[in-house]
């Protein structure tokens, strides 16, 4: 009977571990594979690659590689042949229109013309090193060169070299300082808020729920265009602001980190407050009362007997408005100066704009491990919080 139940509850288990594998774990397999793989250059040109194996940039270009880049041009998938011309140009800018143009200069020669003189005719750089170097160095089947380049590193004949600026480093930073932000800001609202609905019987608690869960029913555009009205110089808030004469002159509001700040908060907030509630409605009564009387004024109450039994609550809000935070695209875009877009910006102009997909994937790759390493160092600042609850329910 306990095998047979066993087998139930795999069966049972079966279509949502199927569904975590296909929504988690293969768009990640295929995100790392996407960044580590480097086979179009390799399946476009293979005769050329042949032709340069054992060749050296110090040495002469071999004769055969002309005739084995026009026999690979000519045998080759237009669209196999567009996405090595897209991968060159990463390496070297330029090159799709070289690879494409040597294409287009072939099948426009007769077969009886050097190959040579039809590509150096085309465009005189088929004469140097340049192009050839590159497609040598391109050839995959597997690089480095993406998940580098998303820490701002790059490989040199000496080894490994920083790329000057450190440009992803620093978006790095601003996207988990942001995302730390928010979280802190939700807590810090959210807190007294889930506390006082928890206080409240369930009837009355229930429609102010609903009221707190309004941001989430409407269009993330229509809520950021909405506090781009509000935040303006001329918005509501300065307006007001204004009227009160707390300020002389508009505040700068938006455009800005303010701006990102207070709209994605306010999305964001009910992802706090949900789950703390749930965990303080579990926390039974009495034990308030009883610590009162024992002489435990409020303040000491709420932080020896109520937060430390309430932490899964915490852990699971914060973790919940933290993860959603670091991969925000669209509000701070729209809402956020130029200083102040996220990761999600750049995945978005690497992969569409400039048609750098395995870049793109590599930023989320490295994403990923930063945010895990986030998510580790969270649960250990809280796990105090564990051990004075575990404290607590021995005592």
């Amino acid at each position: 009977m306990k095998g047979r139940g066993s087998g139930a509850t795999a069966v049972l288990l079966l279509p949502m571990l199927l569904l975590l594998a296909a929504t988690l774990f293969l768009p990640v397999f295929l995100m790392f594979l996407e960044s580590v793989r480097d086979v179009e250059v390799r399946s476009a040109l293979p005769q050329t690659l042949s032709a340069l194996s054992e060749w050296s940039p110090s040495d002469p270009l071999p004769e055969a590689a002309y005739s084995a880049l026009r026999d690979d041009l000519a045998t080759s998938d237009p669209s196999v042949t567009g996405r090595a011309a897209s991968r060159l140009n990463i390496a070297l800018p330029g090159a799709r229109t070289l690879l494409i143009g040597a294409a287009r200069a072939f099948a426009e020669a007769a077969p009886s013309d050097d190959p040579k003189t039809v590509l150096v005719g085309q465009d005189p750089r088929w004469g140097g090193a340049q192009p050839w170097q590159t497609i040598v160095r391109v050839q995959g089947p597997w690089t480095d060169e993406f998940l580098l380049a998303a820490v701002d590193l790059r490989r040199t004949s000496d080894g490994v070299a920083t790329i000057g600026g450190g440009l992803y480093r620093k978006i790095y930073i601003r996207t988990f300082t942001v995302a730390i932000a928010v979280t802190g800001l939700c807590l810090l609202l959210g807190l007294p808020v889930a506390a006082f609905l928890a206080s409240l019987p369930r009837q009355r608690a229930v429609p102010l729920l609903l009221l707190l869960m309004l941001p989430l029913w409407t269009s993330v555009l229509v809520r950021a265009m909405a506090w781009i009205l509000l935040l303006q110089s001329s918005g509501l808030v300065n307006e007001v602001l204004m009227a009160l004469r707390l300020i002389e002159a508009p505040l700068t509001l938006v455009f800005n980190r303010v701006g990102v700040l207070v709209a994605m908060t306010h999305v964001l907030l009910p992802f706090m407050i949900l789950p703390i509630y749930n965990s303080m409605r579990t926390i039974p009564r009495r034990q308030l009362l009883a610590a009162g009387s024992l002489g435990a004024t409020p303040p000491v109450v709420f932080r020896r007997v109520y937060l430390p039994q309430c932490r899964s609550g915490i852990a699971a809000g914060c973790l919940l408005v933290f993860a959603t935070a670091s991969g925000y695209y669209v509000t701070p875009a729209l809402v956020g100066g130029g200083s102040d877009q996220m990761l999600g910006t750049f995945v978005q102009l690497a992969a569409l704009r400039y048609s750098n997909q395995p870049l793109a994937a590599a930023l989320g790759v490295v994403f990923l491990c930063l945010f895990l390493a986030a998510i580790g160092a969270l649960f250990l600042l809280l796990r105090p919080m564990k051990t004075l609850g575990a404290e607590l329910a021995r005592g």
